[in-house]
Formats: structure tokens, C-alpha cells, sequence
């Protein structure tokens, strides 16, 4: 088992920029603990009925083609755009590499250029300012004007995809050795730019590895890295897809409403008597579950009936997420606000944590939007005179979302790694809301004290904070420029 009592810090390249990248993010593999199996001891890996499609979320399609509609207009031409070969390549907010950044871009990207001209700057003749700000150092090595660049094209397939809920596929671990050729491969590319790979060839066991492809030669299969590089399938332990996620609410999901964070736990109704009794029928680990408005008390005990009018909850078996009376600037929750004190960002955005509750609250203004269970450090809350880190608690208060990262590797003391772990949200150094892919333990205590959530509510919640990760980026961090950040209240 990783001792993530420690603090976690990004597995990044010697390098001055890098290192100063560091501080932007979550240092915990706090929330990256691990357990001697994919899954956490009492949780179930994900069944196939549970399992949430992409398509889901789409419209309808019609499948009767419109008519194409012929226009007198030319088709205006194509915008300039900065086609990126390498990770961490630095957006700075003026032509100048000594400039702090404010952003970077990562392989296999592309961005919009705000002027077609490049201008010099300090340790860089070729500067190009890029949408929506900020400018980057176009030297060929890292990034390219030209959308056919051999290494740019070789290395584009198997760059994150951000438009899924996990980038990469991932795996545990059983003390991988990494190659940088493959002989008999058909994956070729260009010789690399410098800090392409990562620095390790070798991954300790219990770490994790995110991986892009996979290819088979002669009855051996290896997987590729996401950094490029190869390692034998058999030196791993897939990890199954997770597909939990919690409930964005409005018409169909209202609060109150209840989660299961074990599995199990009774569904209770009402025998001739009118005494809540235990039934033979159980509520599914991790079900959201919705809620009337009636209470029974029965032996001192909560009772919740649920909207098929029915069946009961005994508080005690569930997850139940409970708004506080009031936003981080002293509005009523749930009524209008007029405080005016509201953040100056367009939606007022703020997200609610209850450590030993074991969920999240997202929220627009005074409403919730969206609900969820969590997992937060295995130390629970802070004590008073130890130390946050050697508890491997989830701090306490109100917090700026200061920056966030698509994917970033974390590691932490004696070379433990884990990989490209996706949507990190930081607000406190050390400590982010960031997906866990390597556990399934949601609504309990199960981090060194960073706030883990499931693949598909950390992208919900990476695009629903601010500040926004602009078109083609791959992290960002907050500037006044930028408005207001999302608020993020952790409480006990």
C-alpha cells in the first residue's frame, strides 16, 4: 500500500518551468491512496446496467438529412492556428520566457492565434499570441505553424481525449519497465522533442500507468504509455471502467435525496401495524435514490420515504446531501439573493463539500445544480495540534479554485506515481478535487486528504468551475483578468 501520508508532488522534468508548474497543483497522493486491489475493500466494480454511455448525453439525431442550403457567401478562411508536439509548453501572459505562465498546452493540441504576425521577447524570437490570451514560444521544437508537421501528425493519435470522461486507459502496476522502442512495432514516429518522456523507466508496483494504444507482437501484447513509451501487458492489472457519477438537479432529480455508499442496506416498509420494518430487498451500492418530504421517527432513528412512496431509508444506511442555510457571501440558499455581494463571475458558481458526509454539492447562485458522493482523506477532518498531511485529512474553509490541469502526473516520496490522473482542481496547496481512477470507494474516507470524485463527475465538475480551461489548453490558472474563481466550502 502507498503511505500517501506524505505530500504528493507532480512527477515533472527537471526543468525550471516545470518546477514552478509544481506549485500550481494538487501535492498529495493525499488523494491518491491506494489498496492492494483495483477496487477498495466493500465497494463493487461497476455493473454493466449501471455503466453510463457517452451517446446518452447527446441529442436525437434525425435521420433524415437536411437540405444543404447553397450560400452566395464565400466560406471565410481558415483562422491561424499553433499546432502543439511536446508537453508543458508554457502560455505566458507577454512575449517574454521568464514571465510567470499562465497556462499550458500539451501535445496533439491545437489553438487559435489572436495575431498572424509573431513578435520577439526575451529568450525567444518568435512569440505568438494566442486565443484567448497569453502568448507562446514557437521554436518548431515545440510547437508548429504547420498542421502537417511530421511530429505534430505522429504524435496527435494518441493524445488525450479530453472529450472523454477518461482520457486514457489506466492500469495498477506489478513493476513495469519502460521502453522507448518496440522493434517489430508499426507505431512510428519522428525523434521526439527534449522532456517528452517522462524521466522513470521503471514503475514501482502499486503505482499506475495511463496508457493510449495497445499492440501485439508475436503472442506478446504491449501498451503504450501515455508519455510514448512501451511496457508489457503483462506487467499490469487493468483497471475496470468506473461509472458512477452523481445527479445534476432540476426537473428530474430534486433535493432531498439520498446516496448508498455501501452495499446492502435495507429498504424498509411499513407492515400492518404501521411499524417500519426491514424488507428483503436492498438498496444498489451507490444508487441515488429521490426523496418525499416525510419523516417517520422510529426508536430514535430517521426514516426518509422515498418518492415511490413505498419503501423507507433509514438515515444511518445513506448518503444524504444537505445544503447549507447559506452561499460563501451570506445569501439564503434556495431563495433570491439579494446581497449583491455575489462573485463577479456570470453563473456565481461555488461547490459544497462535507468531509465525513461524504458528498458534493455544485451551485449556481443560491440553487443547487448537482450532487454527488465523494471520497476525502481517510483522516477525516483536522485536529488541532497534528499535522493535516500525517493525518491525511481534508482541510476546512472556504477556497479559491486556483487552477486547474486536463491530466497530470502525481508522485510521491520514493518514486510512487500515479498517472495522468484527470480534471485536478486546486485550492489549496497541497490539496484538489481531482478524479480517482485506481478506486471505487465513493462517499468514504479513502485519500490522503485531497478530494477524490469518479471520472465522469470530475469532468463535470472541471467544466463547471472557473475560471474555464480556454479552447485547446491543457491548465490554466486563475488571474484577476479572468473574473471571479469558483468558491469551493469544505466543512465537517
Amino acid at each position: 500500500m502507498l503511505d500517501t501520508s506524505l505530500g504528493e508532488r507532480y512527477a515533472w522534468p527537471v526543468r525550471r518551468d516545470v518546477l514552478w508548474a509544481a506549485w500550481l497543483a494538487v501535492l498529495a497522493l493525499a488523494g491518491c491512496q491506494r489498496r492492494d486491489a483495483p477496487f477498495a475493500e466493500g465497494a463493487a466494480a461497476p455493473s454493466a446496467s449501471t455503466r453510463v454511455a457517452a451517446a446518452a448525453a447527446l441529442p436525437e439525431v434525425s435521420a433524415r438529412r437536411p437540405r444543404q442550403v447553397v450560400s452566395a457567401t464565400p466560406t471565410a478562411p481558415p483562422k491561424p492556428r499553433l499546432y502543439v508536439k511536446n508537453r508543458f509548453v508554457f502560455v505566458r501572459p507577454r512575449a517574454d520566457v521568464n514571465a510567470d505562465w499562465i497556462g499550458f498546452l500539451w501535445f496533439g493540441a491545437s489553438v487559435e492565434l489572436r495575431a498572424d504576425k509573431p513578435v520577439g521577447g526575451p529568450g525567444c524570437a518568435t512569440f505568438y499570441a494566442i486565443q484567448p490570451n497569453g502568448f507562446v514560444c514557437v521554436d518548431d521544437k515545440q510547437a508548429t505553424r504547420a498542421a502537417d508537421d511530421a511530429e505534430f501528425k505522429a504524435v496527435s493519435s494518441f493524445a488525450p481525449r479530453l472529450e472523454r470522461a477518461m482520457p486514457h486507459r489506466y492500469a495498477e502496476s506489478l513493476g513495469a519497465e519502460l521502453h522507448a522502442d518496440l522493434p517489430g512495432s508499426t507505431r512510428h514516429w519522428p525523434p521526439l522533442p527534449a522532456f517528452f518522456h517522462e524521466p522513470r523507466r521503471h514503475v514501482l508496483p502499486l503505482s499506475t500507468v495511463a496508457y493510449a494504444d495497445a499492440e501485439t507482437i508475436d503472442g506478446q501484447t504491449w501498451l503504450l504509455s501515455a508519455d510514448l513509451l512501451w511496457l508489457k501487458k503483462d506487467q499490469v492489472t487493468l483497471y475496470p471502467e468506473i461509472s458512477f457519477h452523481g445527479v445534476p438537479l432540476g426537473d428530474e432529480w430534486r433535493l432531498p435525496l439520498a446516496f448508498f455508499r455501501q452495499a446492502g442496506k435495507f429498504k424498509y416498509r411499513r407492515d400492518a401495524a404501521g411499524k417500519l420494518t426491514k424488507s428483503s430487498d436492498t438498496f444498489t451500492l451507490h444508487a441515488a435514490v429521490a426523496l418525499g418530504s416525510q419523516i417517520q421517527i422510529q426508536r430514535g432513528e430517521r426514516y426518509f420515504v422515498t418518492l415511490q412512496g413505498d419503501e423507507w431509508v433509514r438515515e444511518q444506511d445513506a448518503v444524504l446531501p444537505t445544503p447549507r442555510s447559506v452561499t460563501p457571501w451570506g445569501a439564503h440558499v434556495g431563495r433570491e439573493d439579494r446581497t449583491g455581494r455575489a462573485p463577479k463571475n456570470a453563473r456565481h458558481t461555488w461547490m459544497e463539500v462535507s468531509v465525513l458526509g461524504g458528498w458534493l454539492l455544485a451551485y449556481e447562485g443560491t440553487r443547487a445544480v448537482y450532487a454527488t458522493l465523494i471520497s476525502p482523506g481517510r483522516g477525516g477532518i483536522p485536529q488541532e495540534g497534528k499535522n493535516t498531511l500525517e493525518l491525511a485529512a481534508t482541510p476546512l474553509g472556504t477556497f479559491p479554485i486556483s487552477g486547474k490541469l486536463a491530466t497530470v502526473t502525481m508522485q510521491a516520496p520514493g518514486e510512487y506515481v500515479h498517472s495522468e490522473v484527470p480534471w485536478t482542481q486546486n485550492f489549496l496547496k497541497p490539496y484538489a478535487i481531482h478524479t480517482a481512477y485506481w478506486h471505487n470507494n465513493w462517499g468514504n474516507l479513502q485519500s490522503g486528504g485531497c478530494i477524490n470524485v469518479s471520472p465522469i463527475d470530475g469532468k463535470w465538475l472541471f467544466e463547471f468551475s472557473e475560471p474555464s480551461l480556454p479552447p485547446g489548453w491543457h491548465a490554466v490558472r486563475w488571474q484577476p483578468a479572468l473574473g471571479a474563481p469558483t468558491l469551493l466550502v469544505v466543512h465537517e
